[in-house]
């Protein structure tokens, strides 16, 4: 289940996440470039979540064990619908607190499955949807996460 030519919507905090990391090699601009052109992209390889999550983020694998998880939106009278990026971080399951799996269950609230959980591929049902409410409520969250962190998690 494709739609093809979404639009990227990348919030302020989640933009500065991701100027930290220029530089690094993630492969995170051809990902972004393929998000927008088809999120359900056999080249991405997207997982959904599994959980809680499920209906809400996708994941995809990026280079030196860094992740980027997104949802969608769908229109509405401010936007058309976009793929948003949740949020980019680095897959660390030695320091939890740092994880991004863990951080994202954190951000929603939610417990975060145990490692052996189910990963269908993200348009297996439909595509993941997060709602108007939702993402400023999460989107608050980590901007309080981050200026807590100064966004340091995300150096190596």
């Amino acid at each position: 289940m494709s739609a093809p030519g979404l639009e990227i919507y990348v919030a302020p905090a989640v933009e500065r996440v991701i100027d930290d990391l220029r530089g690094k090699r993630l492969g995170l601009g051809d990902a972004l470039r393929e998000l927008a052109r088809d999120p359900c992209s056999a080249e991405l390889d997207a997982r959904r979540l599994s959980g809680p999550l499920a209906p809400i983020v996708c994941g995809i694998h990026l280079s030196q064990g860094y992740r980027l998880a997104f949802s969608v939106q769908p229109q509405t009278k401010v936007h058309t619908a976009r793929v948003v990026v949740l949020y980019v971080g680095k897959r660390d399951t030695r320091r939890r607190v740092h994880d991004i799996w863990d951080v994202l269950h954190d951000l929603f609230g939610v417990e975060n499955p145990p490692d052996e959980h189910h990963r269908p591929p993200c348009c297996e049902d439909g595509m993941p949807s997060i709602g108007e409410t939702e993402l400023d409520d999460f989107m608050d969250r980590l901007r309080r996460l981050l200026r807590g962190r100064k966004i340091s998690s995300t150096r190596d």
